[in-house]
């Protein structure tokens, strides 16, 4: 029976390493808790990935939209510095620094009083000739006939000017019509700014035309002025030389009879026989 017993025994202890298993119940629970954990924080991860992802994409779809508003800008108007110089270059930026016609001083300096006498303006005046009515000729004082000469000039001038800027104000005209028509159907705002500021710049250049032609009337009208003004002063200074020559020669006159004394040396009385 002993026997028996120690067999037993001794066959149990021989197969317990290999089969025996142990369980820890906390070590589990830790275990399992560690391995939710990790796979919650892989999840949270993920997500914030995700939404880091998202807002890269949106940020990447903004400026591509950038882009494009940039692209279709350029097609409208180019290069905004070079769209600027070629507008203003097309629309004659020069014409804004040229001026047209002569100064008062060249004006003046060009009168020519013999031609002034000569000039009949398209046959509305008569020549004026040096010559008398009976006929002959005689030398003429062309001195006082500078100012009317310098007005004839000024007047020559204003009438350049009008002939110079007429083609270029019909030009501007229908440039501007033309423009404004586009402006009506203009489809986006980046064109509308184009055309507007086209508008500006021809409306511009109209008004510096305009004030160029006012400027030279102001020039015509101001140089008659100064005549009749002259002309003016040199009526009163006559008049008064006039009445000053007038005193004086009363006073010549009264001294040279004062000076005179008659006296009767001899008489005849003839009477009746």
């Amino acid at each position: 029976m002993k026997i028996l017993i120690a067999l037993i025994l001794a066959l149990c202890a021989g197969r317990a390493p290999a089969q025996w298993i142990v369980n820890d119940p906390v070590n589990t629970a830790v275990n399992s808790a560690i391995q939710t954990a990790q796979a919650a924080n892989q999840v949270e991860t993920l997500q914030r990935w995700a939404e880091q992802l998202e807002k890269i994409n949106r940020q990447i779809r903004q400026l591509e939209d950038q882009l494009a508003t940039q692209r279709r800008i350029r097609d409208v108007l180019g290069d905004p510095a070079a769209a600027g110089v070629e507008l203003m270059r097309g629309l004659g930026a020069e014409e804004f620094a040229r001026t047209y016609g002569e100064t008062t001083q060249a004006i003046r300096r060009l009168s020519d009083a013999v031609n002034s006498l000569r000039s009949t303006a398209d046959g509305i005046y008569r020549q004026l000739d040096d010559r008398t009515v009976l006929g002959r000729s005689f030398t003429r004082q062309t001195t006082p006939y500078l100012r009317y000469a310098a007005v004839d000039q000024q007047a020559r001038q204003a009438e350049a000017v009008l002939a110079a800027t007429e083609p270029r104000i019909g030009q501007l005209q229908r440039e501007l019509s033309d423009t404004l028509q586009e402006l009506r159907t203009a489809s986006t705002q980046a064109e509308v700014d184009k055309l507007s500021a086209k508008v500006n710049a021809l409306n511009g250049q109209l008004a510096l035309l305009a004030a160029h032609r006012r400027d030279e009337a102001d020039k015509l009208q101001t140089a008659w002025i100064l005549n009749e003004n002259q002309a003016e002063k040199e009526r009163l200074d006559l008049l008064e030389k006039q009445i000053a020559e007038e005193q004086q020669t009363l006073g010549v006159v009264n001294a040279w009879q004062s000076a005179i004394k008659l006296t009767p040396t001899s008489y005849t009385r003839t009477g009746t026989k």
